[in-house]
């Protein structure tokens, strides 16, 4: 796989992920929008009855009628228009709905009708739905203008032509105001069975105990009293059991309900269903007609406590932040276990993310008491944070946390079948033949170069290799090798060895990599040629001669398939691998209800453990495994050289310094072989002029050898190319585990 088409992926994945979110911010914007429509729908269908009741009591307030009447017309010319025109045309109507509601102040017996108090709570339920909704809207245009607006999000939002959407105003104070008797006339005049159709219930009051268990479990006990107007079959209650954790990976709370009653204990009618993160509870309450009643709602929660070094915690988000009315009274009880140490509480109150503080808080011994002195309106909730010292509950274990780690982020299990399908593939195609036992060699494989010998031990051709190449080509006599000490500006600064080479001979008898090696040295330079001078150059002959190198290996019967091409597919097969999890992981992230870290973390791991089987799936033949093991005895007889046993094969023969040399620069032994022949080769070399020889010593002539290697690496070189806890800062509203909402069906 070529880095363009994993970059093509890569591209592809990212474009697939911001259509979807961009889509996704759209949707959101319709349905809210269409939330908004019904809401003032409702609105302008009112205001004939209300026109009619106020026309029955106070039939000379012709005028104000009448621009009540007026203004409605316009709101209702205006529902094909955008947000902006709407709202323009929506303040009118609420400063006449204004006008009408001081009028009605004007005629008591309207304020003293029986039914006075339920028609004013239908009224509340209008205007905050509508205020709500228009709040909820604005948020989500908000997102959308904003996705749309960045870089490079704004290509595919150009592409798919998203054009910014208008905010809905709404800002006059008047239409802000909520006006309560025009409802109440509306309310009288409408028959029963009209009043009976216009349904809308409130939250009363939310108590909620919970109290943690030593085991680190917790049991809720929610007492939730709703006013229904209107006929109502119950309540809803949906509590989200999926979190992020603040590393990104994701977090499960472990809920099973044990009851659900009204206040007389009696047992009520449930349904358990998933939603995406939530767990929702549908408890049909009797009754639920024109009247008040209580819902008891008990459940057993696990994996929902902290755990830190100096403290464990519960971070509980107590009435939820989702529900779509306001809740009139909330308050909590966290009871610990008998003797707890160190107790310690706050509470958040608000939207999700507010670090508001209204809540009172009081400790009373192992009692932690919440109160709020006012109510929760749309979309608000309380969240508490009670702490205490380590010891009282029994923390899971390390084993226990990690496998819940793994169930809550199950991609991070991807690895392994990575790992053994890499593990079965090498088993099947890379594994070597079965190695005998290493015996020493005393000469290389016959017809074996140093680079080729190299090669095989480790599959790689490397700078290394080619060094050894060169100074076999010297030792040959194809080249000359000159040593240069350059002295020291001022003695300090500047100065080194360097280096020069010679052609002495032609390509005649080389071997298809000897040839690169030698041309790429000489044929633009002549006979004489600085190594500096092949900086920027040489490296464009180092694939061709690797590609000899590899060829006449595989030629040779050592190899079924060329080493690197191998480690080139397996490279390529890790890359796949690492996009197809990572960014495949991360674009369908949401379908599983999980964030995209696992998907990365999982990539990362999956791409080294396929980049690591890389390095070992070459396989060698029959053929090849018996020369490396030749190769391999050879290596251990030039480490080894110096023991009594073996100095005795060179004692009286110096010239195999120069002829294993190479070798031992290959397998990277050139120090160890060298002081092995101190005192036997006592000559200076013929193939290299330098200081060095001046006064000839073995082992400083094998340091220069070390030097020439290093100097070696100039040949690769290339031109540079342009171009928490809640009670830190981190606490807020809606945290830790609980939380969710709830409504009336």
């Amino acid at each position: 796989m070529t880095l363009a088409a994993i970059i093509g992926i890569v591209i592809v994945g990212w474009a697939v992920f911001t259509f979807n979110r961009l889509i996704r911010l759209r949707q959101l914007g319709d349905n809210a929008w269409s939330d908004i429509d019904v809401q003032l729908k409702r609105r302008h269908d009112l205001i004939p009855n209300v026109v009619a009741v106020v026309q029955g009591h106070a039939g000379y307030e012709r005028s104000t009628l009448e621009a009540l009447v007026a203004a409605r017309g316009r709101a209702v010319q205006a529902t094909q228009a955008g947000p902006a025109t709407r709202a323009r045309e929506e303040d009118p109507l609420g400063n006449a709905l204004q006008r009408v509601v001081a009028v009605a102040e004007a005629y008591p017996e309207l304020k003293t009708a029986a039914s006075f108090a339920a028609l004013q709570a239908t009224l509340i339920d209008v205007e905050d739905h509508l205020q709500n909704a228009r709040r909820y809207y604005n948020a989500v245009v908000r997102d959308f203008n904003t996705a749309i607006a960045q870089f490079p999000a704004g290509i595919i939002a150009a592409m798919l032509r998203l054009r910014p959407r208008e905010f809905f105003g709404l800002t006059d104070p008047s239409e802000r105001a909520v006006p309560k008797v025009p409802l109440a006339l509306l309310l009288l005049a409408l028959p029963a069975t009209s009043l009976s159709a216009q349904r809308s219930y409130s939250i009363e009051k939310f108590d909620a105990r919970i109290r943690v268990n030593r085991d680190a479990s917790i049991d809720v006990t929610e007492s939730i009293t709703a006013r229904f107007v209107g006929s109502w079959n119950g309540l809803y209650r949906t509590i989200p059991v999926k979190y992020r954790t603040p590393q990104g990976l994701n977090w499960t709370l472990g809920v099973s309900l044990q009851s659900a009653q009204d206040d007389a204990g009696r047992s009520l009618r449930t349904e358990t269903s998933r939603q995406g993160a939530y767990i929702k509870y549908k408890v049909w309450i009797p009754g639920a007609a024109n009247a008040d009643r209580t819902l008891l709602l008990r459940y057993h929660a696990t994996n929902g406590l902290r755990f830190f070094d100096e403290h464990d915690e519960l971070y509980w988000n107590i009435t939820g932040d989702e529900w779509e009315v306001p809740i009139r009274a909330a308050t909590a009880e966290v009871e610990l276990p008998p003797g707890t140490p160190g107790v310690r509480a706050i509470a958040f109150n608000g939207v999700y993310g507010s670090t508001a503080r209204d809540a009172t808080v009081t400790i009373d011994g192992n009692i932690v008491r919440i109160a709020m002195p006012h109510s929760l309106g749309y979309h608000e909730g309380l969240t508490a944070v009670v702490g205490w010292d380590k010891g009282v509950v029994t923390a899971p274990t390390v084993a226990a946390r990690t496998a819940q780690a793994v169930r809550s982020n199950w991609p991070l299990l991807i690895p392994i079948p990575v790992l053994l399908f890499a593990f079965a593939r090498w088993r099947r195609s890379g594994a070597d033949p079965r190695q005998r036992p290493i015996a020493v060699q005393y000469e290389p494989p016959a017809d074996m170069t140093p680079a080729e010998a190299g090669t095989l031990m480790d599959n790689s051709a490397d700078m290394r290799d080619i060094t050894a190449t060169l100074v076999d080509l010297a030792v040959r006599g194809y080249l000359r090798i000159e040593e240069h000490q350059n002295p020291k500006l001022f003695g300090l600064f500047g100065g080194g060895t360097s280096y020069s080479l010679h052609r002495l001979k032609t390509i005649d008898g080389l071997t298809p990599h000897e040839v690169a090696v030698f041309d790429g040295i000489f044929s633009e330079h002549g006979d004489h040629v600085e190594l500096d001078e092949l900086k920027d150059e040489f490296y464009k002959e180092l694939d061709p001669i690797r590609n000899a190198i590899f060829d006449r290996l595989k030629g040779s019967g050592f190899y079924k398939n060329r080493p690197d091409k191998v480690k080139q597919h397996w490279t390529g097969i890790a890359f796949g691998v690492a996009v197809l999890v990572g960014v495949g992981g991360t674009v369908l992230s949401k379908a599983f209800l999980l964030t995209p870290v696992p998907f990365v973390i999982a990539a990362v791991l999956s791409f080294l453990i396929v980049i690591l089987f890389a390095q070992i799936m070459p396989a060698r033949t029959e053929m090849g495994a018996r020369a490396l093991e030749h190769v391999l005895g050879f290596e251990e007889f030039l480490r080894r050289v110096e023991a009594e046993h073996l100095k005795r094969i060179i004692i009286g023969h110096p010239e195999l310094f120069d002829k294993f040399l190479p070798f031992a620069m290959a397998f990277g032994v050139e120090k160890q072989f060298a002081r092995a022949f101190d005192g036997i080769y006592t000559q200076p070399p013929q193939w290299y002029v330098g200081p060095s020889v001046a006064n000839f010593n073995v082992s400083h002539f094998s340091t220069s050898m070390s030097h020439l290697t290093v100097a070696g690496t100039t040949l690769s070189s290339s031109p540079r190319s342009s171009g928490g806890s809640g009670f830190g800062g981190g606490g807020g509203s809606g945290g830790g585990g609980g939380g969710g909402g709830g409504g009336a069906f």
